[in-house]
């Protein structure tokens, strides 16, 4: 997607605040969860490391983790590069690609996939996406996700206003509309359960929400 590579990587972290209702909060929540249950050298993967805000956090708040940011985008792979180098961080290792890229070696003891996985446009697609990341977790470690999920019109609207009142400009607003509806790939709550358990894990837990959006944690069966 064009929105994330050049200039629009450069430009994403500018805008996903205004587009993502609770986008600090979220990220962290996510930190507190995995601080609260992870040892003092996990190992973690970020799938879809985007521009690297969630990995910083990590890698700032825990110096003895070693974390594996993994993003198909080499431009915002760059900007997470570049970010944890100018604050001098070391524990992080980059992955240019997918999911499948990565060797089953030494499993992880928690994986974070933030706004990722709805725009995979199948089923079946999330399905595979879902049992990769089981593969190279560690049995009983957490997959953290979080998605747009399956709404009601009212709360498209609700998101709409949401951005328009952080600084998106009130003529944008009917696009971002139509991208809510033809750009992400939502699921309902019953349908990720399904997934989740085909996929080795158990029920998903919700530690997360704000308007259309919702967090879970994922864990892996034993």
């Amino acid at each position: 997607m064009s929105r994330f590579q050049q200039q629009g990587a450069v430009e994403y972290d500018g805008r996903i605040g205004t587009l993502v209702p609770g986008y600090a909060a979220l990220h962290q929540t996510s930190a507190a969860w995995l601080k609260a249950t992870l040892p003092a050298q996990a190992r973690v993967l970020v799938l879809g490391a985007g521009t690297g805000a969630e990995v910083l956090a990590l890698a700032q708040q825990n110096p003895d983790w070693h974390i594996t940011a993994l993003e198909p985008s080499g431009d915002m792979l760059a900007v997470a590069r570049a970010k944890c180098a100018a604050a001098q961080r070391h524990n992080v290792a980059f992955v240019h690609g997918y999911v499948e890229d990565l060797p089953v070696a030494e499993p992880f003891d928690a994986a974070l996939c933030l706004l990722v996985m709805h725009f995979i446009d199948t089923t079946a697609a999330k399905q595979q996406f879902l049992h990769q990341a089981a593969a190279q977790l560690a049995a009983g470690a957490p997959l953290l996700l979080c998605d747009l999920m399956q709404g009601h019109d009212i709360e498209r609207t609700a998101m709409v206003h949401y951005a328009i009142g952080q600084g998106l400009p009130e003529s944008q607003g009917e696009a971002l509309r139509r991208r809510l509806q033809t750009e992400f790939f939502a699921l309902s709550e019953a349908e990720l359960a399904l997934l989740a358990q085909q996929a080795g894990f158990r029920q998903p837990e919700v530690y997360f929400r704000a308007l259309g959006f919702a967090a879970f944690v994922l864990l892996k069966t034993e």
